[in-house]
């Protein structure tokens, strides 16, 4: 079973779309315990569910909702296999459940160089699922802003151990979901010159200076000495000045 909330809330079994949901608000349900993987009490996830509802109608709603989503789950299986409820709700993962949200937070996690990383980092989507639940959206939020950083990062590792086309795309896609991302900009700008394609590292730059300007914003001092650095020099030789250094995000 693999429970998916980033991009879109799904739930496949052996690779195989799992029954009908029911009730929507059941894959609302989901996103929200995949947010809190600790588990949450059930009084806040119906609060979460039916905001101001009357009491008694909040509950069968959410009553229902919990079923719906049980019945998604654990098709086939004994009840609370994947679903811990009572007055603590809890997605139980293991080895016959994975939530894509938990695989994304510890690869994210995860420091530069760490096998396996920058292929996840780079199939990872950008965006959770869009749903009207606070917690979700918050999740949601850190998740957009963690990715581009996560890439970034991996892209200055690939640079360091000369990696230049795997560098390249971390920081491309770094940049497609934030072309305002300095750090990415200057990863991918070196990774260009060193492979000696200067028209291409001017492209990034300029493409940052444009993003950065819808935000009222200009380059950073390091990016433009980079910059300079670069225009003046196509390739580093034993003459040649060295390329400013790059500093931590």
């Amino acid at each position: 079973m693999r429970v998916q909330v980033l991009g879109r809330v799904a739930v496949t079994r052996g690779g195989q779309p799992a029954r009908e949901w029911g009730r929507a608000r059941a894959r609302d349900l989901l996103a929200l315990l995949a947010v809190h993987d600790a588990g949450l009490a059930r009084e806040a996830a119906q609060e979460a569910l039916f905001p101001g509802a009357d009491p008694q109608v909040g509950e069968r709603n959410f009553r229902v909702t919990l079923h719906a989503l049980g019945q998604v789950l654990e098709e086939g299986v004994a009840r609370g296999t994947f679903l811990e409820r009572g007055e603590w709700l809890r997605l139980r993962g293991g080895p016959d459940l994975s939530v894509d949200l938990w695989e994304a937070r510890a690869h994210l996690g995860a420091p530069p160089g760490t096998p396996g990383r920058p292929a996840a980092l780079l199939d990872m989507p950008g965006q959770m699922a869009d749903t009207d639940l606070e917690a979700v959206q918050a999740e949601a939020e850190r998740h957009a802003a963690l990715l581009p950083e996560a890439l970034a990062s991996e892209a200055g590792h690939a640079l360091r151990v000369g990696q230049l086309d795997l560098a390249a795309r971390l920081a491309g896609r770094a940049l497609s979901l934030d072309p305002a991302h300095e750090p990415a900009a200057r990863a991918l700008m070196r990774a260009w010159h060193a492979r000696a394609h200067p028209a291409a590292a001017a492209r990034t730059y300029a493409a940052l200076r444009a993003a950065l300007a819808e935000l009222g914003l200009t380059p950073l001092p390091e990016t433009e000495a980079l910059h300079r650095a670069l225009t003046g020099v196509m390739r580093e030789g034993p003459g040649d000045p060295p390329l400013p250094a790059e500093t931590a995000p």
